[in-house]
């Protein structure tokens, strides 16, 4: 090879290791810009995400707290009937939660809104439950209303069991930083 040939070779393979390092270069600049934007992008959601999913706890407390004195192992400590201004009172929460459902199921993720919906899902069996005493004083009831309170005491530990799956499933998407696919 003469000295013309091993110049210009020379030259051709310092030409094509610059354009190899500028691709590469410009490819991890692509590469940082993007896990950035995707990094502020998450941060954007997830603090928007962090008050819709408290809402909807409190929420979904309060209907709990509501309904806890369903949850007794024994039946004589339930109410015998619901008052007027409690019917009100569950209706309203109900609503409330169907709201803050609404929201949490929009903000996302997938299995947040499944959650989310799940639980506003059991709030209406809940309730509807819980108003079906109203009504049922009666001593020819009485059948009717032990099979009501076997039903609304199964609805009041699903419903608990789904608000419980909804907080682990809010926490795992607040969690995430996106590194897991």
């Amino acid at each position: 090879m003469d000295a013309g040939t091993a110049a210009v070779l020379g030259a051709l393979a310092g030409s094509i290791a610059t354009i190899g390092a500028a691709l590469a270069t410009g490819w991890a600049q692509r590469e940082g810009a993007r896990i950035t934007a995707r990094s502020e992008h998450r941060r954007e959601r997830r603090e928007p995400r962090h008050d819709i999913y408290k809402e909807f706890i409190s929420e979904a407390n309060q209907l709990s707290h509501q309904t806890g004195l369903y949850l007794s192992f024994d039946v004589d400590l339930m109410p015998d009937d619901i008052t007027e201004d409690r019917r009100q009172l569950l209706s309203g929460v109900s609503a409330a939660l169907d709201e803050k459902a609404l929201e949490a199921a929009l903000a996302g993720p997938k299995r947040v809104t499944e959650a989310a919906l799940e639980t506003a899902r059991l709030s209406h069996r809940l309730v509807g439950s819980a108003l079906n005493f109203q009504g049922l004083t009666e001593e020819r009831h009485q059948r009717m209303r032990d099979s009501v309170r076997k039903s609304l005491l199964a609805i009041c530990r699903r419903y608990e069991r789904s608000l419980e799956g909804f907080v682990f499933q809010a926490q795992s998407a607040l969690d995430d930083d996106g590194s897991r696919k």
